[in-house]
């Protein structure tokens, strides 16, 4: 069987009348998300390919996906009925690198509903998996680039929502309270006769954390091999420490630190392909600078790169997008990131810059402006990371459209970072909104920081995410 399904054809078989697509506005609770208050467009978009006609003998089952991915864009966006039979008259085929994506073009929604079309334009709904069978798109689906996110084991429903947009997970340890088991580092550490350190890898706790984590994030994630990140080996504020840390000789501590560096490599090698090596260097808390000085970043890089050749290495820190001086605990994070990052790509030690972009972190947080995030990115040694992407509500959990603002901040993260030439975008941390670390760690009940509202239900953030990845994947012009 091959038969060309036209435009005509595919909303025949949707059962589009004067009521559009066959869903039911009936059931759908709202509650997890406000009102959407829609404001007047500021951009259309153009596709620069030309959609054609499909052919495809599984009808039933492109509907099925097609009219649930619709249904959950209503629900996201709140939108009326009216609004829903126009996204059901506005679905259109096109052809992406020999892969064939269902999606709502921005072109035939723009003849009716502009406000609509800026929204929801372009959002892609369902890709052919095999000759008979389609399947909702993820964010892997849509991209070249690889996304991924923190991995916390909730045993809270998240596989299908991992193995679906994910291509690889972060485990996130803080040395002092997982491997050093929050005891004071003298319990791993024997100092012989002539001060010489030596650490006793045998005694450190992976089991608790790192491992077991491990285990988990790769059981949720498709494909085999290395798929995970660790974030961090070296963690030098003075909370993240281990106990006691601060005592030691600077040859003693560069002695401690090459040793778990390459005690934690060795261990992992197998399963994770990138390391942040340093994370939030520099600033007054920082123990490591203060014992070794600032050349114990270098020889962290040395012997990750000595005991992976093949691994990816990252110096991360967060508020290092602003192209303008940002002082914090006594350090320009902006220079002090530019400065050490060229210094070690000098020596052919970094890979990546991580930039966190944990937005709207509280009062008094920087903005994220695309254009200078681009310039910013661009000017780096090397390619950025978004490394810890989330987005909190709290200092506007009051406007109606707050999820619609959430969305459009997480957009210019991601487009600022696609144009100055990433290759990897990290959501943070603990999914979804009801088990975000914001919420549960900082005390932030309103956070609402994901892409998933409570329930695993997509939100504009979600759709947002997954219309910026296609419309670049896809090279989808947007004009104002």
């Amino acid at each position: 069987m091959n038969k060309k399904l036209s435009r005509r054809d595919f909303l025949k078989l949707a059962g589009v009348t004067s009521a559009g697509l066959a869903l039911s506005a009936c059931g759908i609770k709202t509650t997890e998300l406000p009102t959407t208050t829609f404001v007047s467009p500021t951009n259309t978009a153009t596709p620069t390919f030309t959609p054609s006609p499909t052919a495809t003998p599984n009808f039933d089952n492109l509907m099925k996906v097609i009219n649930e991915q619709i249904e959950k864009i209503v629900r996201a966006y709140q939108l009326s009925d009216s609004q829903k039979e126009i996204l059901g008259k506005s679905v259109e085929r096109v052809e992406v690198e020999n892969k064939s994506f269902w999606l709502i073009s921005s072109n035939l929604i723009g003849k009716q509903d502009n406000d609509l079309a800026v929204i929801v334009g372009d959002i892609p709904l369902a890709l052919q998996k095999s000759y008979e069978t389609w399947d909702s798109t993820g964010f892997k689906d849509v991209t070249n680039l690889n996304v991924g996110a923190e991995f916390i084991e909730n045993e809270n429903g998240s596989d299908i929502y991992m193995r679906r947009n994910l291509g690889f997970g972060v485990i996130s340890s803080s040395w002092g309270a997982s491997t050093f088991d929050n005891r004071p580092v003298s319990d791993f550490v024997v100092i012989d006769g002539n001060g010489l350190a030596t650490l006793q890898s045998d005694k450190l706790n992976y089991s608790g954390f790192e491992d077991y984590q491990t285990r988990q994030a790769l059981s949720h994630l498709d494909g085999t091999g290395r798929r995970l990140m660790l974030f961090h080996l070296i963690y030098p504020r003075k909370d993240s420490m281990p106990i006691g840390f601060d005592k030691f000789s600077r040859e003693q501590a560069i002695s401690i630190m090459t040793q778990y560096i390459e005690a934690t490599v060795n261990r992992y090698k197998d399963r994770f392909f990138a390391y942040s090596v340093v994370n939030e260097f520099g600033m007054n808390d920082d123990v490591m600078m203060k014992i070794i000085g600032e050349d114990y970043i270098d020889i962290a890089f040395e012997v990750v790169r000595k005991a992976d050749p093949t691994a990816i290495t990252i110096l991360n820190h967060h508020e290092n997008h602003l192209s303008k001086t940002w002082v914090i605990n006594g350090l320009d994070i902006p220079r002090a990131t530019q400065k050490i990052a060229e210094r070690l790509n000098n020596k052919g030690l970094i890979d990546f810059v991580g930039s966190q972009c944990h937005i709207d972190f509280g009062a008094g947080s920087p903005p994220y402006i695309q254009d200078e995030m681009t310039r910013v990115f661009k000017n780096y040694p090397v390619p950025v990371m978004i490394t810890e992407l989330d987005a909190n509500t709290t200092l506007y959990a009051d406007k109606p459209d707050r999820y619609l603002i959430q969305a459009e901040k997480v957009k210019g993260v991601i487009q600022a970072a696609i144009d100055s030439g990433t290759k990897y975008i990290n959501f943070w941390g603990g999914f979804p909104d009801d088990m975000n670390w914001l919420k549960l760690m900082i005390d932030q009940p309103n956070a609402d920081s994901t892409p998933w509202a409570k329930g695993w239900i997509e939100k504009p953030m979600y759709f947002e995410t997954l219309r910026t990845l296609f419309r670049n994947y896809a090279k989808i012009s947007v004009v104002s």
